[in-house]
C-alpha cells in the first residue's frame, strides 16, 4: 500500500509540474500577443526616387575599400527634412526614424554571413542598383519587395561568362560538400521535401542534381519502404494511391509481367466463396487475361457464347435464363452483356 501511495504521489507531482509549465507557456504566449509593439516605420523609396529625383548613392554611399552601402544617418536626411519638417508635429518628423544615429525604419534582412557580395565591384562594372534590387525605386514599403534569389545571380554570371562556382559567392557551401540539411535522415526524408515543391533555395535539388542522377540513384537503391511485407502484401494499396511514384522505377509492362506469374497473397483458400462477386470487386470490367493468373484452367471470358442475333443488349437476360432456363455457371449478379456480346 505504501508503494502505491508513493507512485500516486509521484504521478500527482508530474501532473502538477505539467500544469505549471503549461500555464507558463500560455502566459508567455498571451503576453507576446498583448504586449505593445514598437511601430514599424516604412520608408517610401518612390517618394524620394520618383518624386524627388534622388539617386541611390545620395543616401547609400559606398564606403572606401568596399563593403556594404551605408544606411542614411539623421544629419543626411535633415539636409532636406529640416525645412520640410519645421511645421510638422514631433511624431511626424524625420527624427522618429532614428534612434540616436541608427535608422529604425523597416528594412530587408541582410545576406547571410556565408554569402560573398562586393557592392563596389558590381557598381564599378556598371550595374545599376535596380538590376539586383528589383522594384526598389518605385516601392513604398521595402518589406513588400521579394527577397533576392540566387537564380538571378547565377543567370547574370552565366550571361557575362563569369565564374559561377559555389565558392564564387559562398564561404562555406561547396559543390563537393553536402549541405547541412543533408544529415543521416536525408535519404529517408528527401522524397517528401521534393514532392512538396518548395521554392526556397535550400530545397532546390536542381542546383546540384540533374533528373538523370535522381533516376539513376532510384534505379539502384531500393526505397526503405520496400520491405518484404510491402512487396508481398502492401504495394497494391500504395500503387492505387500514388501510381506516379511507382513509375519512377517501374513501368506498366513490369507490373503486368509480375502479376501474370504471381498469385495475389490475399487469394487463398476459399477466397470470396463460390457464389460471391469477389472477382468483380477488383477486376471490373473484366478485361484482358489477368484472371488466368489464378484460374489457369478456366476458359477466357472472350470465349463466352455470343448472344443470338435476336437478343438485344437492353433485354433482361434473367427473365428467361435462370428462371426456368438453366445457366452454365453461377449467377453472380453481373451484367451478362460484359461477357456475352
Amino acid at each position: 500500500m505504501a508503494l502505491l501511495r508513493m507512485q500516486s504521489r509521484a504521478r500527482g507531482a508530474k501532473w502538477a509540474m505539467g500544469a505549471v509549465l503549461f500555464s507558463l507557456v500560455a502566459s508567455c504566449a498571451l503576453y507576446e500577443a498583448l504586449a505593445p509593439k514598437e511601430p514599424r516605420y516604412a520608408f517610401s523609396h518612390a517618394r524620394h526616387v520618383v518624386d524627388e529625383g534622388l539617386a541611390c548613392e545620395d543616401c547609400h554611399a559606398l564606403p572606401e575599400g568596399g563593403g556594404l552601402p551605408a544606411m542614411p544617418v539623421a544629419a543626411q536626411c535633415n539636409l532636406c527634412h529640416q525645412e520640410l519638417d519645421s511645421e510638422k508635429p514631433p511624431e511626424k518628423r524625420i527624427e522618429q526614424l532614428f534612434e540616436g544615429n541608427k535608422l529604425r525604419a523597416a528594412r530587408r534582412g541582410a545576406l547571410s554571413g556565408d554569402v560573398i557580395f562586393a557592392h563596389d565591384r558590381h557598381v564599378t562594372a556598371g550595374l545599376e542598383c535596380a538590376a539586383c534590387h528589383v522594384g526598389m525605386d518605385t516601392n513604398t514599403d521595402v518589406l513588400s519587395l521579394p527577397r533576392a534569389e540566387m537564380a538571378s545571380c547565377t543567370s547574370c554570371h552565366s550571361e557575362r561568362k563569369l565564374a559561377n562556382e559555389c565558392s564564387t559567392c559562398h564561404t562555406e557551401i561547396r559543390a563537393d560538400v553536402a549541405p547541412r540539411g543533408h544529415d543521416a535522415l536525408w535519404t529517408r526524408n528527401h522524397g517528401g521535401i521534393v514532392r512538396a515543391g518548395h521554392e526556397d533555395t535550400v530545397s532546390d535539388c536542381s542546383l546540384c542534381h540533374t533528373e538523370s542522377s535522381c533516376t539513376q540513384c532510384h534505379l539502384s537503391m531500393m526505397p526503405q519502404s520496400h520491405t518484404d511485407y510491402w512487396r508481398r502484401r502492401a504495394h497494391g494499396i500504395s500503387a492505387s494511391l500514388d501510381r506516379t511514384s511507382c513509375m519512377t522505377c517501374h513501368r506498366d509492362d513490369s507490373c503486368v509481367r509480375c502479376h501474370s506469374d504471381s498469385r495475389p497473397q490475399s487469394h487463398v483458400g476459399n477466397f470470396g466463396g463460390v457464389t460471391s462477386r469477389h472477382c468483380t470487386g477488383c477486376h471490373f470490367p473484366l478485361e484482358g487475361e489477368s484472371c488466368s493468373t489464378c484460374h489457369k484452367a478456366m476458359p477466357s471470358h472472350d470465349l463466352a457464347t455470343p448472344k443470338p442475333p435476336d437478343h438485344l443488349p437492353s433485354m433482361d437476360c434473367r427473365m428467361c435464363h435462370g428462371n426456368g432456363q438453366p445457366l452454365p455457371h453461377v449467377d453472380n449478379g453481373d451484367n451478362c452483356n460484359i461477357c456475352h456480346r
